[in-house]
């Protein structure tokens, strides 16, 4: 390097410090700083508030420990001590066996008695196949007790469903054991013989305990704990799986709360403002909102459209720039876009089209892969792939004057390119920022919404999947069935089409509900573990599990009580359309609470206009099958009064009850005995003819 090259470079590296210092020390007399300044001053106005705010709640959850008990761990263990059964308040459909800390399902939601034998009481079979298919509070791994466990569990009459004679539960006294593995009998709760008569069902899971000591650690005859340790394990079970379990004393409960669940999320809380405090400082050059007319009033943009020359420099100059903050965001985000990226690897394969789906429902899932994709994906490697493609092209243009200016009719070649049409660099530049700032705040989304984003992400992974299978597994289980009973192809794939059309109604469903949620959770009256948005999915979740059972399971049934009778596929669609509308009806009263602890008036409405055309689409059907008989078959005794008394049941108003939840209840009670009522009518009035 010559003399003169190494001044030069010595030149530019001072000029670069005292750039560096200017930006440093100048404050807000640096054009530079003060848009950021402003901005942090914000962000660590609002960081020192929530901070305060978070200390005042902390020291009032501490001042209601200590009110209780000085010594709260020990209070709670002597409870424990004193207690075997338990409920939790955030898992209501189990309970655990504190001697075992086996769980058992909730005979308060799970579906033990609704069987197709007599008193609801199931078949081996079926008894097999609800078992192995239920879920429940993140738990999926049930199996039917052993007799061993079952003996255990009951014996001391301590059981909460204990009821009737002897060690009955529930009244009942045939329930369902394992015996030499998936040999399934039933146990008889008068005394403890085994039989094979068709039972009633209580399921048990190990989730809590697999592989674990837990049972010989807490055991009164271990001799290597004292009766607190033992104890303790418990309460560390609890914790470890973050249950909140319900106390007989109240107050413990309260306190367990308080403890275990209220302080420790406030104090996380104030770890990570207090971390953002400190961070503040090293954020001065990171937001994820650029601001191009700042950052333009150090480049004279008059005299740079004036020239060529000043032009392609300008540029090279602006995408260096913002290629460095880019990168440097990144690095600061480095966590958060990793998570983002293992996601944008699930939305990036190609839809294909599936041959087992129609041209409709593969539509749909196609654009619900293409939303997801759209709103998630980062696409960070495509913005900077654009910001170089146009520092290439004012590299280009430096190779061409370079050229022209190696070569002859340099004046006349000059004009030619001076001629050619090229964006302004402000344009350049505002462009630019906005394709910068909409990856920048891509990646702020996702860090502020990181927990549901990932829970939707899956719930969407598991819809498609579960709407393939059904497509082809339930669509051959439907099928060997009906086989197997004789029912006409004709009959059963009708059957299907019905099915399919609200199971692809249920579908449309997701996506509207999760881009609610992109926008922002729905605030709520009470807070819950889990959101409002991903409850109403779950909700939705299970309605589409009913209709599925009731294909799979119910629908024969029906056919085979009207086949014979007159009018019989007619009969046969109203009690159809009955049973899915008591379905649809429990679908309406599950989302009843969701609904009331919205605090405000339009998410109500925003969730009653979602599920609104399921509500409907039974009335519809029969409204519809009804009217073609009366025309068609001359059924003149079809009542046009019942038929205009079901048009009146779309008519609902539920928005006129959404202030008051016991009136609302009451509408939905009404509507359900309104619309059986009508169907009865409709039954009779067909025996008539």
């Amino acid at each position: 390097m010559s003399e003169l090259e190494n001044l030069k470079a010595r030149q530019q590296e001072l000029l670069d410090k005292i750039q560096m210092l200017n930006e440093q020390c100048e404050g807000k007399e640096n054009e530079h700083n003060a848009q950021k300044i402003q901005e942090l001053n914000k962000v660590q106005a609002q960081l020192i508030g929530n901070q305060n705010n978070l200390k005042q709640q902390l020291q009032l959850v501490q001042e209601k420990i200590d009110k209780l008990s000085s010594t709260a761990t020990d209070k709670i263990l002597e409870a424990i001590k004193n207690q075997r059964w338990y409920f939790f308040k955030n898992k209501k459909h189990i309970l655990m066996d504190k001697t075992t800390g086996i769980l058992w399902a909730n005979l308060d939601y799970f579906p033990y008695n609704q069987g197709s034998q007599m008193d609801g009481a199931y078949s081996q079979d079926e008894v097999k196949r609800l078992v192995n298919n239920y879920s429940a509070d993140g738990i999926d791994d049930w199996q039917i007790p052993t007799l061993e466990v079952f003996k255990q569990m009951i014996y001391d009459k301590t059981f909460p469903f204990q009821q009737g004679d002897n060690w009955k539960i529930k009244n009942a006294r045939y329930w369902q054991c394992s015996i030499n593995q998936w040999a399934k009998y039933a146990i008889n709760l008068s005394n403890f013989d085994s039989t094979a008569a068709s039972t009633w069902v209580l399921p048990c899971s190990y989730h809590l305990v697999q592989n674990s000591d837990y049972e010989k650690n807490i055991s009164e005859s271990n001799n290597v704990y004292t009766e607190k340790e033992r104890l303790q394990f418990t309460l560390d079970l609890f914790r470890k799986n973050k249950l909140w379990p319900i106390f007989d004393d109240a107050e413990i409960t309260d306190l367990y709360k308080k403890i275990y669940f209220e302080k420790p999320k406030l104090l996380q809380a104030l770890s990570e403002v207090e971390t953002q405090l400190a961070q503040c400082e090293e954020m001065k050059i990171i937001t994820a909102n650029l601001n191009y007319t700042t950052l333009l009033k150090k480049y004279d943009i008059a005299s740079i459209d004036k020239s060529i020359i000043k032009y392609y420099e300008a540029v090279q100059k602006w995408i260096d720039e913002l290629m460095d903050y880019f990168i440097n965001f990144e690095q600061k985000k480095e966590s958060v876009i990793q998570d983002c990226n293992q996601i944008g690897l699930q939305l990036s394969t190609v839809y294909k089209d599936d041959n087992n789906l129609t041209e409709a429902e593969n539509e749909l899932l196609k654009n619900r892969q293409y939303y997801f994709k759209d709103k998630l994906a980062l696409g960070m490697d495509k913005v900077k792939a654009n910001l170089l493609e146009i520092r290439q092209e004012a590299d280009d243009i430096e190779y061409t004057i370079n050229e022209i200016d190696d070569g002859s009719n340099i004046i006349y070649k000059l004009a030619q390119l001076e001629k050619k049409e090229r964006a302004s660099f402000a344009l350049i530049a505002e462009n630019t920022v906005k394709m910068v700032n909409k990856a920048l705040q891509k990646i702020d989304f996702f860090e502020h919404n990181r927990d549901f984003i990932i829970k939707a992400v899956e719930v969407w992974s598991k819809w498609n999947k579960d709407y393939k299978v059904f497509k082809t597994k339930q669509y051959e289980e439907l099928k060997h069935s009906c086989e197997e009973d004789n029912i006409e192809a004709e009959v059963w794939q009708k059957w299907y089409e019905d099915w399919q059309k609200l199971r692809f109604t249920i579908e449309e469903k997701l996506q509207p509900m999760i881009a609610r949620g992109l926008k922002g959770d729905i605030e709520a009256k009470e807070e819950q573990e889990t959101p409002i948005i991903m409850q109403a999915i779950y909700v939705l979740n299970d309605y589409k599990i009913a209709v599925d059972n009731f294909y799979l399971e119910e629908r024969r049934k029906i056919y085979e009580q009207y086949k014979n009778q007159k009018y019989s596929n007619l009969q046969e669609k109203l009690e159809v359309e009955k049973e899915l509308y008591a379905r649809t009806m429990n679908l309406q009263k599950a989302l009843q609470n969701i609904i009331f602890n919205c605090k405000k008036e339009a998410d109500k409405i925003f969730i009653l206009r979602w599920i609104g055309n399921l509500i409907d689409m039974s009335i519809n059907e029969i409204i519809q099958i009804m009217t073609y008989y009366k025309i068609h078959y001359k059924l003149e005794h079809i009542s046009q009064e019942v038929l205009n008394e079901f048009a009146k049941l779309k008519q609902k108003n539920y928005y006129m009850y959404l202030s008051n939840i016991k009136a609302y209840n009451q509408k939905l009670d009404n509507q359900e005995k309104q619309y059986n009522s009508l169907i009865s009518k409709m039954h009779k009035s067909l025996k008539k003819e």
